[in-house]
């Protein structure tokens, strides 16, 4: 289902970030002084702070790295502030990717003997692609010269998923100025997701040495269990029919010591549901051992299922709070390390079903034309879907507006079976970080089980759907088909990004599963033809025919159930019939 060069997928893409960025240099223009530090869960949002940064296309997140010594990391890739490739035509372009810059620090009146050091935490790879040896993560450092002068770097294809702590000092004289500044940089493949580094806790001050690696701060990292045992989310009526054979009676989350020392750490649990308000838990949990310094320990909650809720659909928020004196810095005037006491999780309870957890690490295409995939999904009682969600991303080019074919499929043997609908659709691109779009049904669909949504691209184009690694455990409702039959996914270690979407009980006009597919009732012939296309149906108005890479060669209304397609050149096509209600898309080959 993954295409491999030279042993890396190359059809990996992250979810488009569509925010388009504002460079912030200009707009905050007072310096820094020292201490300087960042470990990116004192600013919310998907953007480093612009306070302390000049961002050069990296994204704050807390799914790409593993193990991060603080909530939240900044990543380092091939695409831009905007989430696209930084190079649109060349598949193997090389070169300059992310930057991460300082905002200027006033370090003019000291002297090298002050000991000034740089320390952060770094990982290569994380959930996402792992650089080569000839990518590089590099700092540089700002002289007097307005020159930047490189002075660490690491190679790729460093194989760890544990972040590896970095210490720089400041020798050079050169250096002590008051617009100084630290830059890191990667450099690697520009035509997408590749070559991906973490950067998280950077400490610049004074009076630090080589053995300066603790800091006063225990930091929550991230939520490692579920609420849910089948979906990451699912409608809340289904749901209601077994909430304790849909969920798990405990929840785990992480966090990690970053003294020199080991702590008995308090903490307590709180669930509200943030549509309601109403809290179903918030208490105090006992002593649970010592975490030694520089390990992560886990602290789990046993509880029963939610089964109580004041409105047709819910947010479930799941928080960890740990009590520390982390707010006290000596060190670190200024600075409250306590923001990272705090860690939440959400579980959706609403109209939809999805496995994913709203963040895409990579992206997966088919490796033939005409591709096939389905996702399966089990409904806990009949229910009806009236429209389906898709993670799309660009990768290589813009592919919006190319069409592909979405399918509704009963299940047969466990495997997807009769196709009960489907419809062509054109690839558009979400909105803002992680966007979904959603292409509403023709009609509702009713179900009573077991279904499929699947899809066939009609091009060779890269059609990515996102990919989310944080949940493999959902891997095996992947399907694909190698043209003659389905196989269950064993490639993909994650969820694919799609989301079918319940009717509501006020829409009408359902589909059931056991009447024919919409499209069953059309019949296009002959097949192949030589010029003359009819077919059944006396109510169609408008014809589009598009060639096999997608580009419409014809585009009329009809009002007989004939046309003349004989100036087509030999080939394969793909024709959309419409009534102005409905679409029949049917595959048609032309020969002279």
């Amino acid at each position: 289902m993954i295409s491999f060069l030279n042993n890396r997928p190359v059809i990996l893409c992250r979810s488009v970030i569509l925010l388009l960025l504002l460079s912030f240099h200009h707009t905050y223009s007072q310096k820094v002084q020292l201490p300087f530090f960042d470990d990116f869960s004192q600013y919310t949002g998907p953007n480093p702070n612009p306070k302390l940064w000049i961002n050069g296309g990296t994204l704050v997140n807390n799914s790409f790295a593993i193990n991060q010594p603080s909530m939240y990391v900044a990543t380092f890739d091939g695409r831009n502030a905007a989430g696209l490739p930084y190079d649109y035509t060349n598949q193997l372009a090389y070169g300059r990717t992310d930057t991460l810059t300082s905002q200027p620090i006033e370090i003019g009146s000291y002297q090298v003997a002050d000991s000034l050091y740089l320390s952060f935490f770094w990982q290569a790879k994380g959930y996402g692609d792992l650089p080569d040896s000839d990518d590089t993560l590099i700092v540089s450092f700002l002289n007097n010269k307005k020159s930047w002068i490189p002075v660490w770097k690491q190679n790729g294809n460093y194989r760890s998923d544990s972040f590896k702590q970095q210490l720089i000092a400041i020798k050079n004289q050169d250096f002590l100025h008051d617009n100084f500044q630290f830059r890191f940089e990667t450099k690697g493949r520009q035509s997408g997701p590749f070559d991906m580094w973490h950067i998280d806790y950077i400490y610049f001050n004074k009076n630090r040495n080589y053995q300066d690696i603790y800091s006063k701060d225990i930091a929550c990292t991230k939520f490692t269990t579920s609420y849910l045992k089948r979906y990451s989310a699912m409608p809340l009526r289904q749901y209601m029919v077994n909430p304790a054979a849909e969920t798990y009676d405990t929840l785990r989350a992480e966090m990690f010591n970053l003294q020199d020392i080991g702590n008995f750490v308090p903490y307590r649990w709180k669930i509200i549901d943030t549509v309601s308000n109403q809290v179903y838990y918030d208490a105090p949990a006992p002593f649970f051992g010592n975490l030694p310094p520089g390990i992560t320990g886990s602290r789990q909650l046993i509880i029963p299922p939610v089964t109580q809720f004041g409105s047709t659909k819910a947010v479930l928020k799941f928080q960890l709070n740990i009590s520390t004196t982390d707010n006290v810095q000596p060190l670190l005037p200024g600075y409250d390390l306590s923001s990272n006491d705090s860690i939440s999780t959400y579980t959706f309870l609403d109209d939809f079903y999805a496995y994913d957890d709203g963040s895409a690490e990579i992206g997966a295409d088919f490796d033939q034309n005409l591709g096939k995939a389905a996702i399966q999904y089990i409904l806990s009682k009949p229910d009806s879907i009236g429209a389906v969600r898709f993670n799309f991303s660009p990768y290589f080019k813009d592919i919006s507006g190319q069409f592909f074919l979405l399918q509704i499929m009963e299940s047969a043997g466990g495997m997807p079976g009769k196709i009960i609908h489907e419809q062509s659709i054109k690839v558009a691109y979400g909105k803002g970080i992680n966007g979904f779009t959603e292409y509403p049904l023709n009609r509702n669909i009713a179900l009573k089980d077991t279904f499929y949504v699947a899809w066939t691209k009609l091009t060779s184009d890269v059609i990515a759907i996102g990919v989310d690694k944080n949940t493999p455990q959902f891997a095996n409702r992947i399907f694909y088909n190698n043209g003659s039959e389905w196989i269950k996914n064993t490639s993909v270690k994650g969820s694919l990004m799609v989301r079918p979407v319940i009717a509501t009980k006020a829409q009408q006009n359902s589909i059931t599963a056991n009447e024919e597919p919409v499209n069953g009732g059309l019949i296009a012939y002959p097949n192949p033809t030589t010029g003359i296309l009819q077919w059944n149906l006396s109510n169609i108005k408008h014809i589009t025919i598009f060639n096999a890479t997608g580009v419409t060669v014809l585009s009329e209304d009809v009002t007989t159930q004939e046309i003349n397609i004989e100036t087509l050149p030999s080939g394969m096509y793909f024709v959309n019939f419409s009534d102005g209600k409905k679409n029949f898309l049917r595959k048609i080959m032309v020969l002279h």
